[in-house]
This record gives structure tokens, sequence and C-alpha cells, in this order.
């Protein structure tokens, strides 16, 4: 084997250690974002879960005689009492009567959102009051 021969398959292993090594350190580090990922998305839905039920405090259940507005407003009292974790973006759109209250927490380019109906946590009803809340969740970019 000649010093030539040597230095070219010396030259082939080095480029296809390296080689190597970037795929597996992509992929590491892919993997650790996934990790990140649903943590950040685990983190909110625990936002959620606990807004929902600050919202079921029994001291926020109004007798059937109360409008949904009063109800809507109470809620919102209730989920602005309690700040949002660090880190979490937290906006609340009261829409118009009839209309669900709905809760967006945001994380950096996660976002979960979820729609609650007052009356299904506070005894006034309308027309539509037949579900509690309803979830939708989306990825994009804020």
């Amino acid at each position: 084997m000649t010093l030539l021969e040597v230095m070219l398959a010396s030259v082939l292993f080095f480029a296809s250690s390296t080689a190597s090594l970037l795929t597996w350190s992509r992929a590491v580090a892919v993997l650790e974002a996934d990790g990140r990922r649903a943590e950040r998305l685990e983190g909110l839905e625990a936002e959620l879960q606990a807004a929902e039920m600050r919202l079921r405090d029994p001291a926020l259940q109004a007798s059937p005689a109360v409008p949904c507005a009063a109800v809507r407003q109470a809620l919102v009292q209730a989920l602005e009492r309690e700040p949002a974790a660090a880190g979490v973006v937290r906006q609340i759109a009261t829409g118009e009567d009839g209309q669900p209250l709905r809760l967006q927490l945001a994380a950096s380019e996660l976002r979960r959102e979820r729609a609650y109906d007052p009356a299904a946590f506070g005894g006034c009803s309308h027309g539509s009051a037949t579900a509690g809340s309803t979830a939708t969740e989306s990825h994009a970019a804020l």
C-alpha cells in the first residue's frame, strides 16, 4: 500500500465519520426539540385544565334567572384572577351574547384554544346551551 492510498483511505474515513456524526447530532437535536415542544403543549393543556377548574367553582354557579351576560362576566373575572404561567400569553374573547367565551393560550409558536358556553357553567339559558366546552388545537406561528 502506498502513501497516497493510505492518505486517500484516511480522508475517506474522516469524511464518512464526520457525515455520520452530523447525521446523529441532527437526529438528537430533532428529538430534543420535539421533547421541548411536547412539554410546552403539556404545560398549555395543564393551564387550560386549571382554568376550567376555576370556571367550575361552585361559587360561580348562578341561578337560572341570571342573564348569560352576567355569567359570562363572572367567568371572565374568574379567568383573569389568576396570572398566566411564565412564557404563556392568555387572551380571553368574550364575543357577543349567544357566542361562546374563548380562552386562548399561546407559548412561542404553539397555541391552544377552548370555547366555553356560559350556560354550561352558570345556569343561565339560551338556545344553544348544550355543551360545556369545545377544544381546538393549532400550531400556527404567532
